[in-house]
C-alpha cells in the first residue's frame, strides 16, 4: 500500500511539474516575443508560433502524467470493478457445514461487490469436480475457486478453463502444473496442525500448570483421505512435543462425509475407554463440532478441566469458542486460516494483492483463535 500511495503522490509531483514547465516554457516565450517585437514586428509573431509549439507538447505531457496520476489513485484505492463479473465456486463438498459456511461468505461478499456468484459441489468426487469446472466454462464464469478433491486429476480441465478466458484459484494445496492456475492460495497443512497442538500445549499448561509429565490424556480424530489430510494430522501428533504433560491415548479416523455425528460418535468413544482424558485435538470443524457436543453432554465431565480443538472458523466454530468464555462450551480454540477467503480472493482477483504472489503463489498465515483473540479478528 505505501509503494501505492508514493506512486500517487509522484504521479501527481510529475503532473505538477510539467504543468509548471510548460507555464515557464510560455512565460520565457512571451518576454522573447516582446523583445523582438520592440526591434522588428515579425519576429513577435514568430516568437507566438513557437510559444504554441513549446505549449503544445508540454500540455500534452501534463495531461499524460495527469492520466496516469488518476490510474495509480484507482490502482491504490482497490483493484479492477469485478462488477457483473461471474465467479464460481468448486466446492469439496458442500454436505460439511465448513464448506456450507464459505459458500455463504462467498456469496454474500461477491454479490455485495456486484459479482455474479455460483457454487457447485463435488461432493467428495474428482470426477464430479472436473464436471462442475466444466459446467462452469459452459456458463462463462470469469473467475473460478476451486477447493480440490484431488490434486493430480483436476489440472486437465483447470487447463481448458484458463485457455477459455477463466481467471483459475486454488485453495489449499499448490498443483504440481503452473499452467493449471492463475494463483494458488497456498495453506501448509502441517503447519495448520502444529498450531492447534501449540494452542491446545499452552491450554494444558495454563489449566493444569503442576500437572506430572504424560499425566494429561488427549483424543485425537484425524482424517486421512487426501496428503494434504495426512499432513495436517502429523502436525497434530506433535503436541507431546510442545508439552511433555501431554500423552495421545486414543485416535480415531473419520472422513468428511461422516460429519458432525462421526465425531460426536467417536468422542463418546474416547470418553468412555479414557475416563480421565481432558483434551481431544481434531482433524476439522465438524469433528470440533462433534466432539464438543459429546462432552458437554456427559455430566460426569468437570467442564472447566477440558478442551477441544480445531481448525477453520465457520461460523457456528466461533460461536462455539466465545461460549466457552463462560463454560457453555468446551471448544476452546480453532486456526484461522489467512485472513478471510472471500477477501482473499477477492483481492487476488481484482489485483489487489498481486504484489503478495510469488511463484503463482499466495501463502496464508495460521492464527490462533481463541476467546482472549476472537473480537479482533471477528469484532462483533
Amino acid at each position: 500500500m505505501t509503494r501505492k500511495i508514493v506512486a500517487v503522490l509522484l504521479a501527481f509531483g510529475l503532473t505538477l511539474s510539467l504543468m509548471a514547465c510548460g507555464n515557464s516554457a510560455g512565460t520565457q516565450a512571451g518576454a522573447s516575443s516582446g523583445t523582438d517585437e520592440a526591434q522588428d514586428e515579425e519576429p513577435a509573431d514568430e516568437g507566438d508560433a513557437q510559444e504554441a509549439q513549446d505549449q503544445e507538447p508540454a500540455d500534452s505531457e501534463a495531461g499524460d502524467a495527469a492520466d496516469a496520476a488518476a490510474d495509480a489513485v484507482e490502482h491504490a484505492a482497490g483493484g479492477a470493478d469485478l462488477s457483473g463479473k461471474k465467479v464460481g465456486f468448486s466446492a469439496l463438498m458442500m454436505s460439511s457445514e465448513f464448506f456450507t459456511d464459505m459458500s455463504n461468505q462467498m456469496e454474500a461478499y461477491f454479490t455485495e461487490h456486484g459479482m455474479e456468484y455460483s457454487v457447485a459441489d463435488a461432493n467428495g468426487n474428482a470426477q464430479t469436480q472436473i464436471q462442475t469446472v466444466e459446467n462452469f466454462v459452459s456458463m462463462g464464469m470469469d473467475y473460478i475457486i476451486c477447493f480440490v478433491v484431488d490434486a493430480s486429476s483436476i489440472s486437465d480441465s483447470l487447463i481448458k478453463a484458463r485457455e477459455d478466458g477463466a481467471f483459475i484459484i486454488v485453495i489449499g494445496t499448490v498443483l504440481d502444473n503452473q499452467d493449471a492456475y492463475d494463483v494458488c492460495i497456498s495453506i501448509s497443512q502441517n503447519e495448520s496442525g502444529v498450531t492447534e497442538a501449540k494452542m491446545a500445549a499452552e491450554w494444558i499448561e495454563a489449566t493444569f500448570p503442576d500437572a506430572e509429565d504424560g499425566s494429561i490424556e488427549v483424543g485425537l480424530l484425524t482424517n486421512s483421505e487426501n496428503e494434504d489430510a495426512v499432513a495436517r494430522c502429523d502436525g497434530l501428533r506433535e503436541i507431546e512435543n510442545f508439552t511433555s504433560k501431554a500423552v495421545i491415548v486414543e485416535e480415531h479416523e473419520t472422513t468428511q462425509a461422516e460429519g458432525a455425528a462421526a465425531g460426536q460418535t467417536y468422542a463418546e468413544m474416547m470418553l468412555m475407554n479414557n475416563p480421565d482424558l481432558k483434551v481431544i485435538l481434531t482433524y476439522g470443524t465438524d469433528q470440533g463440532q462433534g466432539a464438543n457436543e459429546a462432552v458437554m453432554k456427559d455430566s460426569s465431565i468437570n467442564s472447566e478441566e477440558f478442551a477441544v480443538f480445531t481448525v477453520d472458523t465457520a461460523e457456528f466454530i466461533r460461536n462455539k469458542v466465545k461460549e466457552s468464555a463462560d463454560g457453555t462450551s468446551v471448544l476452546r480454540g480453532t486456526v484461522m486460516l489467512g485472513e478471510g477467503t472471500p477477501m482473499t480472493c477477492y483481492n487476488l482477483m481484482d489485483g489487489t494483492w498481486s504484489d503478495r504472489v510469488k511463484d503463482k503463489v499466495y501463502s496464508e498465515e495460521c492464527i490462533m483463535i481463541t476467546p482472549e483473540t476472537i473480537s479482533e479478528y471477528f469484532p462483533e
